[in-house]
Formats: structure tokens, C-alpha cells, sequence
């Protein structure tokens, strides 16, 4: 059933504080699951982080469809996982500065 038939329409405040009609009032809304701004989440297989009996931190992706096994990394030190941690937050900034 398409969005439309369900009755969703995405939320327009600016169009209700204005008492203009919105632009959903004049042309049905389409959800675009390529390039859709709506979208804040893309496919994204599941990922569990656990420790297992060495006390290695774990760090599993659950497998695709067209996968066999899920797909592992294991940091054996908690230094290890500091760095991961610290690489993904130094990532993290940069694409925050990157939207700027």
C-alpha cells in the first residue's frame, strides 16, 4: 500500500503557522528511498558489541542476505577499543565539520 493510499503526508508547520495551503495540498507527497531527506537512517545491518570469554571486545554485523556468516572484529586489548573509539569520534567530527 503506498503512502498515499495510507493517508501519510509529512508534517508541514511552516504551512499551518502560516494559514497557507501547503504544498501537499496541491500535489500528492512521494517518499523517496534514494535521496528522500526524510530518510535519516539508510539499510543498515544489525550490530552487537559484547565481550566474549577472553574479555576481548567483540564487534559483530549480522550477515546479509547473500552472506554466509556474520562478520566479526574482535579487539583484544582495551587499548585497542579506546583507539577504535577515539578514531570513530575523530571521523565523527570531521563529518560534522564536512556539513558545515
Amino acid at each position: 500500500m503506498s503512502d498515499e493510499q495510507q493517508g501519510l503526508m509529512p508534517l508541514d508547520l511552516g504551512a499551518q503557522d502560516s494559514g497557507k495551503p501547503s504544498q501537499t495540498d496541491t500535489k500528492p507527497w512521494r517518499m523517496d528511498w534514494n535521496d528522500g531527506e526524510e530518510i535519516v537512517v539508510h539499510n543498515q545491518l544489525a550490530i552487537a558489541v559484547y565481550t566474549n570469554e577472553k574479555l576481548g571486545i567483540v564487534i559483530r554485523q549480522e550477515r546479509a542476505w547473500d552472506e554466509e556468516e556474520d562478520t566479526f572484529i574482535v579487539l583484544s586489548t582495551a587499548g585497542a577499543a579506546y583507539r577504535v573509539i577515539e578514531a570513530i569520534q575523530r571521523e565523527l567530527a570531521a563529518n560534522k565539520e564536512r556539513k558545515k
